[in-house]
C-alpha cells in the first residue's frame, strides 16, 4: 500500500491563531494565509533541506513582538544616550506605525472571519466582531497619532 507524500511528512501543523490544520503548503512560498481565519502565517525553515515545517508563526504575532522589542530598545537608547525628548517622540510615533497596522489588520480580518484571539482566548461570532471593531478603532487611532507625531 502506497502512502501519498504530503508537504508535511511528520505531522500536520495548525494555524497559530485558530488551530485549523494546514493540509497543503507550497514548497516555494514562505507566506500563506489560513483558510479559516484568514490570518497570514509565515514559515521559518532551514534554507538547505525540506523536512516539513520547522516553525509556523503568525505574521501579526511577529509584528507585536517586533514592536515590543523596538520599544524596549528605544527606551534604553533614550535613557543611556542623550536623545532629545523631541527625537524620542518622533521615534515613538514611527513605532506607532507598526502597532497601528497590526491592530488594523487584525481588526479587519476579525470582522471578515468572525474569529478573534486576544491572548489565549478565542472568540467566535458577535463578540469576536465587537473586539475586532475595537482593534480596528485602536489601529486607526495609532495611525492618527503617527500622523500627529510626524508633524511635530
Amino acid at each position: 500500500m502506497l502512502i501519498r507524500a504530503t508537504a508535511f511528512p511528520y505531522r500536520r501543523p495548525g494555524c497559530p491563531h485558530c488551530g485549523h490544520l494546514i493540509n497543503h503548503w507550497p514548497r516555494d512560498s514562505n507566506l500563506e494565509s489560513c483558510q479559516l481565519c484568514l490570518r497570514p502565517m509565515i514559515l521559518l525553515r532551514r534554507p538547505t533541506d525540506w523536512n516539513g515545517p520547522k516553525r509556523l508563526r503568525g505574521l501579526l504575532d511577529i509584528g507585536f513582538a517586533l514592536y515590543g522589542l523596538l520599544t524596549i530598545g528605544l527606551v534604553a537608547v533614550f535613557i543611556v544616550t542623550g536623545l532629545s525628548p523631541h527625537g524620542f517622540a518622533k521615534a515613538i510615533s514611527v513605532l506607532l506605525f507598526i502597532i497601528g497596522t497590526v491592530l488594523a489588520t487584525d481588526g479587519v480580518l476579525g470582522l471578515r472571519s468572525g474569529m478573534d484571539r486576544t491572548g489565549k482566548r478565542l472568540r467566535l461570532g458577535r463578540s469576536a466582531r465587537v473586539v475586532a471593531g475595537g482593534k480596528l478603532a485602536a489601529g486607526a487611532a495609532a495611525i492618527l497619532l503617527l500622523c500627529i507625531g510626524l508633524t511635530l
